[in-house]
């Protein structure tokens, strides 16, 4: 009766455990195929955000003062197209030109840009995107002066 017991806890041990782990490599697959969604979310802002940076000129940036300080959205003259913004507004990523604002990407919890004073030409990027898991990109641009 003994052995029928311990043989019992032993089969209902690895059950649970066998049971923990299924869950859990569940959880990773799901989490991993979540960052992949993020992830083409992140690309989508850094191709728009990088090819508009590329156009416009430190000289032109209007609201990321060279203080040091994260601000939260950028404005700045594009060389071709005129006054441009980003913002993030209800969880996406948008672009104002013109007054007209188009959404980038979704799932865009924070937009953070700055400037410091020894290195004034440069800008300081980051973005999170978030929705249950998050992914953080970093990225330096130099910006020209004309």
């Amino acid at each position: 009766m003994h052995k029928t017991k311990t043989m019992t806890v032993c089969l209902l041990i690895a059950f649970f455990a066998l049971f923990a782990f299924t869950v859990f490599k569940i959880k990773s697959i799901e989490e991993f195929q979540q960052k992949v969604v993020l992830a083409h979310e992140l690309h989508k802002v850094l191709e728009h955000l990088t090819y508009d940076l590329i156009e416009a000129r430190k000289n032109t940036v209007l609201d990321v003062p060279v203080d040091g300080i994260w601000h939260d959205h950028i404005a700045f003259i594009h060389a071709r197209q005129g006054a441009m913004e980003y913002l993030i507004k209800e969880g996406g990523l948008f672009r104002v030109n013109n007054g007209k604002r188009s959404l980038i990407a979704d799932d865009i919890a924070d937009l953070r840009i700055r400037r410091q004073k020894e290195t004034p030409d440069i800008l300081e990027i980051q973005v999170k995107a978030q929705k249950n898991v998050s992914l953080t990109y970093n990225l330096r641009i130099r910006m020209f002066n004309n």
